[in-house]
């Protein structure tokens, strides 16, 4: 893993738990919550609605996050493996996939 490629990795898990605690917050309240792109740059604010169990299906993969469509980084160590119409669903591989599992708020 380069150095560029660890700190998207990095920044990926940065989003996921801001994500967390808008996911808290919202609750089963909305129908839809604004999620922040969980894509690696680090000036991206982009929103992404998703429902309370499409949250919970990315989040239940901790290599796995969602970002807009076209913030894919194929050289990050990401792959697509599910593209929506408000997101692409992207999954770490390689030394990115454990840096980023090892940093999964829900795995303590």
């Amino acid at each position: 893993m380069d150095e560029r490629s660890a700190k998207l990795a990095e920044n990926e898990t940065i989003f996921r738990a801001g994500n967390e605690s808008i996911d808290k917050a919202a609750g089963d309240k909305l129908e839809r919550a604004p999620f922040m792109c969980e894509c690696g740059d680090e000036h991206c604010f982009e929103r992404i609605e998703l429902t309370p169990a499409a949250y919970e299906a990315v989040r239940a993969h901790p290599a796995r996050f969602f970002v807009v469509p076209g913030h894919e980084d194929l050289t990050a160590g990401e792959v697509v493996v599910e593209q929506h119409e408000r997101y692409a669903l992207v999954e770490k591989q390689g030394a990115e996939r454990e840096l980023v599992e090892g940093r999964d708020p829900r795995a303590s």
